[in-house]
């Protein structure tokens, strides 16, 4: 919650395989693969759905190109070495206000791309784009 409110997202590994602008997919551990996609996959303007303990947590988009750090700087929020700048558009606890009503949503991942428009994590997102609560000034065309 510390990153969501300063404005970033990220990941960490692990083994730190270092830059991953400059590793193959291939080179990465197979459980963790999907975080190749953090850096060379996800793009400026992207939705990014953030699940805590298996519940909707923020709505947001991304901001920032992918960055790099060798060390992680926790005094300033920044627990991990992998992140990207992002905007919060919403926290589920606008969307629905009692914690006895939120969705769970079994995540096996850190980080997945989201393919299927019908599965559930889509539906709630677009669902949620649609609620009021999300940021006003979002342009989400």
């Amino acid at each position: 919650m510390l990153s969501l409110g300063l404005g970033y997202i990220g990941l960490d590994f692990e083994n730190p395989p270092g830059d991953l602008t400059d590793v193959s997919r291939e080179s990465i551990p197979q459980d963790q693969r999907d975080y190749w996609d953090f850096a060379h996959e996800m793009a400026i303007g992207d939705i990014v759905l953030i699940i805590a303990h298996h519940h909707p947590t923020a709505l947001v988009r991304v901001v920032g190109e992918y960055n790099y750090v060798r060390e992680p700087e926790a005094a300033i929020g920044a627990w991990f070495r992998h992140f990207r700048k992002i905007e919060v558009l919403g926290h589920y606890a606008d969307l629905v206000t009692n914690p006895k009503d939120w969705e769970k949503l079994t995540m096996t991942d850190t980080i997945s791309v989201l393919n299927d428009r019908a599965g559930i994590s889509w539906q709630l997102i677009d669902r949620w784009l649609q609620d009021p609560t999300v940021k006003e000034d979002s342009d989400l065309g």
